[in-house]
Order: structure tokens, then C-alpha cells, then sequence
């Protein structure tokens, strides 16, 4: 009889095991699900943007205070490069910069460059555009309202985007845009073939600073 008695008990451990094994894997199934869509949601945010995607919009102000929307610019190839007066490398670069501004303008290029410097070194863009000569218009953005579509790795950066809005070649960091070979893409938009002779007929007048 004792054996007899005993049974339910038993029996009872065993299904209370089974109901906490039951929900402690129902658990496990939603913390993971959790943790997947936040991983997702966080590779999505930080997804780099790629050659054939569309160039996001942006209104930015010029140095003269007068709003510029990159859209407004279709029908032109645009040379978009971020850059900031702190930045050695931006600074080597520019010079070249200039000289495709003088030398690509009359075939539909459009340079906008895009400052990153905030708010407490604004002050020192346009003496750095000054000391180096350079008439490319200049974007600031010291609020950083293009960090987020543009998900940069740093300055300089370059976005060359055809006359659709479709961004063609990203370039992380500095080039020397007076070499034939760093033209490829932006000469082929442009529909030009220029000689090295054109590139760099204007380098000597520009600016170093």
C-alpha cells in the first residue's frame, strides 16, 4: 500500500520537471529571437552604402549661408567628398581637387565639398579655403546630418555619383586626382578622355597652404 501511495508523487515531480523544462526552453526561444532582431536591426544600421545604390539626399548650407540639396544637382556628375580642416590627409588632397574643379566644371562636374568640422571649428573653414585658393563650393555640416545615410569610415571620403543620383566608385581616403588612373570612373561619366597634359595644366597655379 505505501508503494501504492507514493506513485502520484512521483508522477507529479515529473510533470512539474517537464512544465519548467518546457518553459525555460519557450524562454530561450525569445531571448534569442530578441537578440537576433537586435543584431539584425543593428548590421542593417551599419550597412555600408555600395557602388549602383542611390546617393541619399541631403540639404546642406554653403559658406555664404545658402542652402544646397545634392538633388538639385542631377543631370550634373558629382565629386561629393567629406573632409575637415583638421584633417592632414584632406588637406593634401585638395589641390588636385581644384584642379578637376577647373578643368571638368565646363563638362558637367559639380565638386561639393562637405565639411565635417562641428560647430567649434567652423570658424576655422574659411580661412583654410582661403590660405589654400580653393573655389569648389564648400558644404558645412556641422551637425552631422550626413553621418548617418552616408555611414562614412572617416575623411576623406569620396562619393562620385552620376548624372542619375547613382552613386559609381567610393573612394576611402585621399587620391591624387591629377593622375590619369584615379580618373577612370570620372572621366567615363563625363564623357571625356582628357590628355595628362590637361589634368595637370592648372596644378602649379593652386594653392598648397
Amino acid at each position: 500500500m505505501p508503494m501504492h501511495e507514493s506513485e502520484p508523487s512521483v508522477n507529479g515531480k515529473a510533470g512539474e520537471q517537464s512544465s519548467s523544462r518546457t518553459a525555460i526552453l519557450l524562454a530561450g526561444t525569445v531571448i534569442l529571437a530578441v537578440v537576433f532582431s537586435i543584431v539584425w536591426m543593428q548590421s542593417a544600421k551599419y550597412d555600408l552604402l555600395a557602388v549602383g545604390k542611390q546617393a541619399p539626399d541631403f540639404v546642406l548650407t554653403d559658406l555664404n549661408d545658402k542652402p544646397q540639396q545634392l538633388s538639385d544637382f542631377r543631370g550634373k556628375v558629382v565629386f561629393l567628398n567629406f573632409w575637415a580642416t583638421w584633417c592632414k590627409p584632406c588637406r593634401e588632397e585638395m589641390p588636385s581637387m581644384e584642379v578637376l574643379h577647373k578643368n571638368f566644371d565646363k563638362d558637367g562636374l559639380v565638386i561639393l565639398a562637405v565639411s565635417i568640422d562641428r560647430v567649434t571649428t567652423t570658424k576655422d573653414i574659411p580661412p583654410f579655403i582661403k590660405g589654400m585658393n580653393l573655389t569648389f563650393p564648400v558644404l558645412i555640416d556641422s551637425w552631422g546630418k550626413t553621418d548617418k545615410p552616408y555611414k562614412r569610415m572617416g575623411v576623406p571620403e569620396t562619393f562620385i555619383i552620376d548624372r542619375e543620383g547613382v552613386i559609381r566608385e567610393i573612394v576611402i581616403g585621399p587620391r591624387d586626382w591629377t593622375r590619369l588612373d584615379s580618373l577612370e570612373i570620372l572621366t567615363k561619366l563625363l564623357n571625356v578622355t582628357p590628355k595628362a597634359a590637361d589634368v595637370h595644366s592648372l596644378d602649379r597655379g593652386v594653392g598648397r597652404g
